[in-house]
């Protein structure tokens, strides 16, 4: 068994372990295109970060990966799966991923709009019918097109891990019509986009931290709050929400991430063999995450919470003026998605 490498890096009062860039390994980078040149037989460690717990798909992903390239590579590489943000937040780990202290991760775009404006288009409402729609966009030209501005960043992605649609829980009422929303204050992502939107249904939207939710809403300090189900069933927000509205209103998109400073010490090999396990496990987390939803809907009916259905157009039609609000912004971006949709 191949002995894996730790490096120590402080950041935020953690300890990160064997991140690939801090491993001192031996070897010259490469010429043309930054690509390496890294020949050595050295064991190499990759740290792979999220903040997900380690029943979610996110993790059993993560740990596929592990299999797919500790096999692959002979245990030339290893793979460190840190899950439960042990690593920050999503943006924190983002921030990881440029300084190269982390190798790997995964996070919802409206975390990344600080480093690329253009992943807050992601945000708006309705931008996709359906799960299979969004892969079709995602995976696309278009859709590499708009990831492609995050290697400014010094961040490479490799496809979108899938969570479903988010969909909104409070305390008070069932929402069946977008009357229902007026008043209600509830919690969404720190995105204008997202603010702007529940706020066209009449909610008063407050961006907050994802770790301060739980409390707000058993404090009262909000009513609500939107997510995809397997963030409201494994956060146990059926112990604070009574009722679960599947209006399915926004669609989170997940770059699976690596720090391209990691990317440039790794071997063209190395390079292939970590593109082809990133690609399987893509696909592996999207199928694992839609036989799981369905599970996770039961779950929140079981633990108490009444479930229903609405009528979206309803919803499509009363948020459309967000679209208009951001027409300069995103348009042109907005309209080479709805070209990829109908390809």
């Amino acid at each position: 068994m191949m002995k894996k490498k730790y490096c120590a890096v402080l950041t935020a009062a953690l300890i990160l372990t064997a991140g690939l860039s801090g491993c001192g390994k031996s070897g010259q980078q490469g010429g043309d295109g930054g690509q390496a040149a890294n020949t050595t037989s050295e064991s190499i460690t990759l740290t792979f970060g999220h903040g997900q717990a380690e029943g979610h798909p996110y993790q059993l992903a993560a740990l596929y990966f592990k299999d797919l390239v500790e096999e692959e590579s002979g245990g030339q590489i290893t793979v460190d799966v840190q899950p439960n943000g042990a690593l920050g937040d999503e943006r924190e780990m983002a921030e990881g991923l440029q300084m190269g202290t982390i190798d790997i991760s995964v996070a919802v775009a409206a975390a990344l709009s600080g480093f690329d404006q253009s992943m807050d288009v992601f945000n708006l409402p309705y931008l996709f019918d359906s799960r299979e729609q969004a892969f079709q966009v995602l995976d696309s030209e278009v859709g590499q097109d708009i990831f492609k501005n995050l290697e400014s960043s010094g961040i490479k992605t490799f496809g979108t891990f899938d969570l479903g649609f988010r969909s909104m829980t409070n305390s008070k009422l069932p929402i069946t019509t977008p009357e229902d929303c007026k008043g209600l204050r509830v919690r969404t992502l720190e995105s204008s986009v997202c603010v702007d939107a529940l706020g066209e249904l009449g909610m008063d939207a407050v961006a907050m931290s994802f770790s301060e939710l739980f409390t707000a809403l058993q404090t009262g300090a909000v009513d609500g709050q939107e997510n995809p189900l397997f963030t409201i069933y494994n956060s146990r927000f059926y112990e604070v929400q009574k009722y679960l509205s599947l209006t399915e209103h926004f669609y989170p998109v997940c770059p699976v991430m690596v720090s391209e400073i990691t990317w440039n010490k790794l071997s063209a090999e190395q390079q292939a063999l970590v593109a082809d396990a990133l690609e399987k496990t893509v696909a592996y987390e999207r199928e694992l995450s839609g036989q799981e939803l369905d599970k996770m809907l039961e779950g929140c009916k079981e633990n108490g919470m009444e479930v229903n259905e609405v009528d979206k157009a309803l919803f499509i039609e009363a948020t459309k003026p967000v679209y208009d609000k951001y027409q300069a912004e995103f348009g042109d971006i907005v309209e080479k998605i709805q070209a990829a949709k109908a390809e």
